[in-house]
Formats: C-alpha cells, structure tokens, sequence
C-alpha cells in the first residue's frame, strides 16, 4: 500500500490495530504516518500508551505490543533500528499482534522485498511504502497545505517551487510558510516571490545546465556550469555526482531503447517520474550507446582524477562537459 492512500484510509476513520510495517523514501510522509497512528490515541492519556523501542530483543517487541492501553482503546509501540535477526524473529507473531495495540515497524529507504516480516504483513495489506510523490501530486500537496495555512497559491508559484526543490515535502511545506509571510496575511504568492525568494536546490540547477547542454547550446551550458562552479555554496563533487546520475539515466535509458522498451516502460523500469523518462529518452537518442559509455566514463573518473592528484575535480568537470557536448 502507498503512504498517500494509508493516510486517506485513516483520515476516513479506518480503524487501527495490530502490526503495521512503514518503509519509503520520504522522511516527511513516513514520520507524518507514524504521527497519524499516534495521534489515535487520548491525547491526555498518550504518555502512558506510547512507547517507542530503539534497536530491541524480539521478546522486548512481543511484551510492549502485550500490553493493554491504560484508560484507552489503543495503544501504539513504535519500532525503530531493528535488525534482520529480530525481524524474522517477529514474522508469524505480527500477524497476531493484538487489536489493541497498533504496533509499528519503520524502516527507512526501500522496500525490503524478501524480508520475513515484509513479506507476512504485506500480504494483509499492512506494508506501507511512503515514497516521493510525483510533481502533481505535490501540487495538490501544496494547494492543499497552502488552503490550511490561509496562504493564496498561484499554480505557477507551486510549480517553480518543486521545480527549486523537488519533492521533498518538508522542505515545500518550510518554503510555503516563509513566502506566506514574505507576502504577508492574505497576498498571494506568486511566481516572481518563488524567484526571489527561494535558492533553487543543486539539482535543479544542474538540471538546467544539462538542458542547455543536451540540447547543443554548448557554450550557454558551459558559461552557466563555471558559475555554479564558481559559487562558494557548491561542493564540484557534489555537482560531478548529479551530473554522473543524469548521464546514468540517459545510458540506461538507450539501453531500454534498444530492447524496444517505450517511454513508459523505460519510466516504469528506471523508477523515475514520467517527465524525466522522456528527457532522458530524447537525450538517449542523440549518441550511440558507445558514446554514452564514454560519456559516463568520464564523469564517473572526476573523483579518481581528483584524489590520485591528477586534476581538481571543478577543471575535471568542466573538461568532461567540453570533450562531451
């Protein structure tokens, strides 16, 4: 199940109880379902009928989850740090956890498909995967939010924003408030408040500069590259390691082109966002997979050439966007 549809269940009353398995890769939506199920119990009871175990025994894990609410109907035990050996340990008892008790394990990052403990709560419909969502669902996210807050939301403002800063929720959620106040009580925020008020996250930026480059405005590429290199906020292994990701996906997805893969399934195989398959599928088709390898080859040498001493990694990056493009 998905972090976005476990939320809309609880906020339509679903009832809670028994063992819950959290994964994904947004911390925002994970920690924001691990409030909504502890948020179910009597706030002035929830002291005593919370309790949150870091790295426990099984046994630890069976006798918190074996313990009755105090005055209340449920009583939730978080698990955090667990280790493999405790999971496979729990897999038959969390799927007998007692209705009184929401017990839940979280897990940051990826689904750990062959995992015990997954595996048996999946198949009763209680893994839940909190993953980034794609840039229309965080702009309902952000229309939303921005409704609750009593901020005005121009569209476009949104959209620059995840532009800027991508899908991490948290940090649009942060940006919003600020620019409501930017704008003061009541304004709306419009595409020109974004612009002067949010720094575009590294990413986004080299984004652009790989737009310019891929679509052969060279020297346009290039000039906007030495300034990003150029600003004392940026780290030029830190701008090597995105422009290396670009360049992975674009090979990657030559690669699922040859094997007569479309748009869609090249999005769906790579885990990306549909708008990025496509860049990378238009990109993909202007080199031969031979150049592509080449390609990346170089951007993934940066680091080697800086730490052996054989070049700095800002000149590195820039003579692998020149020998490239």
């Amino acid at each position: 199940m998905d972090g976005m549809t476990f939320l809309s269940r609880l906020v339509g009353g679903a009832r809670i109880g028994g063992a819950y398995y959290f994964c994904g890769e947004d911390p925002y939506s994970l920690n924001k379902g691990v409030r909504a199920i502890l948020e179910r119990t009597n706030p002035d009871l929830r002291d005593m009928n919370t309790q949150t175990l870091k790295s426990p025994l099984a046994s630890e894990i069976q006798n918190a989850a074996e313990t009755l609410p105090f005055f209340d109907e449920l009583r939730v035990v978080v698990v955090t740090e667990f280790d493999a050996d405790t999971a496979n340990a729990l897999a038959d008892y969390a799927t007998h956890v007692p209705e009184s008790t929401a017990l839940v394990f979280v897990r940051p990052g990826k689904a750990p498909a062959s995992n015990p403990l997954y595996k048996a709560l999946l198949a009763l419909d209680r893994a839940v995967s909190f993953d980034p969502l794609s840039p229309e669902q965080a702009q309902a996210f952000l229309q939303k939010r921005a409704k609750e807050h009593g901020i005005p939301l121009d569209s476009a403002a949104a959209n620059r924003m995840i532009q800027y800063l991508g899908v991490d929720l948290g940090a649009l959620e942060n940006t919003l408030q600020q620019l409501g106040a930017y704008v003061g009580f009541g304004n709306r925020v419009t595409i020109s408040a974004v612009e002067t008020c949010v720094s575009p996250s590294s990413e986004y930026k080299v984004f652009s500069v790989m737009d310019q480059l891929w679509a052969g405005n060279k020297k346009q590429g290039i000039r906007e590259l030495a300034a990003l290199i150029g600003d004392p906020a940026e780290s030029a292994m830190g701008l090597a390691t995105l422009f290396e990701r670009n360049v992975r996906t674009v090979l990657n997805a030559k690669q699922l082109q040859l094997g007569g893969k479309n748009e869609a399934e090249i999005s769906a195989a790579l885990g990306v966002a549909p708008f990025v398959a496509q860049k990378a599928s238009k990109n993909a088709k202007k080199r031969s997979l031979e150049q592509l390898v080449k390609m990346l080859e170089d951007f993934i040498a940066i680091e080697w050439k800086q730490k052996q001493g054989l070049a700095k990694a800002e000149e590195a990056l820039l003579l692998a966007c020149q020998n490239n493009f």
